[in-house]
Parts: C-alpha cells; sequence; structure tokens
C-alpha cells in the first residue's frame, strides 16, 4: 500500500491523518489558508480547494445585505447587482416586502410600482396626481387631458386654441380672440 502524502507539506504521514475532500493532512498542517489556526473540530469551508474556517469566511468572503449591511448567512436575494435577506428587501416607501412583486430601483434604493409611481412620475399642472400614461404638455407643464381645462368655465381644451392669462389657460368663449399657442400630446 502506498504511503499517504501530506498535501501541504509532500511528506509522508506516518501517525494520524485528516482526510478531506480526498486530501490527506497532517493535523498540524489542516489549518485556515487565511488565519493559519488549526481548523481541528471546527466548520470550514473549501475555496477554490482551499481550507477556510468559518470565521475567516464569513469576514472576508461572505455577502452583506445591501440595507442592513449584516452578514447574509441564509438565503440572498440577489438583484440589480447587490444582495439582500429576504427580510431586508421591500419599499423603501412602504416597507411591502417585494419578493413577489413589480419593483423598481433608483440609486440604490427599491421601490414598490405604487412609491415609485408617486415619487417619479410627472405630475398634472391641473390636479396634481400623477401622469401615467398620456399627456397634454401646455405652458411648460404637463397635464391630463381630462384636466386641462378653461380656467374660468371648466370646460376641457382639447384644442391648441387656447389663450393665457396671468399664467392659465382660457377657452376662447371666455377670453376672445385665440392666440396660437401650442399643445404637444
Amino acid at each position: 500500500m502506498a504511503p499517504t502524502i501530506c498535501c501541504k507539506c509532500d511528506k509522508e504521514i506516518d501517525d494520524q491523518a485528516i482526510c478531506s475532500s480526498g486530501k490527506s493532512y497532517h493535523p498540524e498542517h489542516f489549518t485556515c489558508t487565511e488565519c493559519e489556526k488549526p481548523i481541528g473540530m471546527v466548520e470550514f469551508k473549501l475555496l477554490k480547494n482551499e481550507l477556510v474556517c468559518s470565521e475567516c469566511f464569513l469576514k472576508k468572503h461572505a455577502s452583506r445585505c445591501y440595507a442592513c449591511g449584516s452578514l447574509i448567512l441564509e438565503r440572498a436575494i440577489a438583484a440589480v447587482g447587490r444582495k439582500w435577506h429576504e427580510e431586508c428587501f421591500k419599499c423603501v416607501g412602504c416597507c411591502q416586502n417585494l419578493l413577489t412583486s413589480t419593483f423598481f430601483e433608483v440609486n440604490g434604493y427599491l421601490f414598490c410600482k405604487d412609491d415609485f409611481r408617486e415619487a417619479f412620475s410627472s405630475r398634472c399642472a391641473g390636479c396634481g396626481e400623477p401622469i401615467d400614461k398620456k399627456a397634454i404638455v401646455a405652458l411648460n407643464t404637463k397635464w391630463h387631458p381630462r384636466c386641462f381645462e378653461c380656467f374660468n368655465c371648466g370646460e376641457r381644451i382639447a384644442t391648441d386654441n387656447f389663450n393665457i392669462e396671468d399664467g392659465n389657460p382660457f377657452c376662447l368663449k371666455c377670453s376672445g380672440e385665440p392666440t396660437r399657442n401650442q399643445i404637444t400630446n
């Protein structure tokens, strides 16, 4: 029978040998490649075929949660180039967990669909609500089509013939001669 050779020092092992992942070691050579402490009976990881004790693995190689900064010891959520604990993967606005929801990321912050809309959508100059779809651009602002109305009578203005008085739109019935203004859809 061929002698057992220590994979760290390439010398024959006479007495006790520690075997791990198909390799044999003298007990004194069964050490962490990072800190050189004996591994003995503690938990360890094989990292690129090298022995690493759990403590070094956690300090140097374990992922940290992008939200809370703590080590991720269980399952991690990987999204937009970062990792999170499952419980930390939530909307910055309402704290809703986003594991099964549509989400948006802005500068590292996660948003649910509703909070993203609330925070980043253009606002209607008439009602102040977010504009999701079609908008009218007039008076250098955006409007819901239903909100672009005469300041005096409240009638919707659907053409580009309207007048502006004190920064407000007026229909032709309420303001006289038309001034050519531009509406963009």
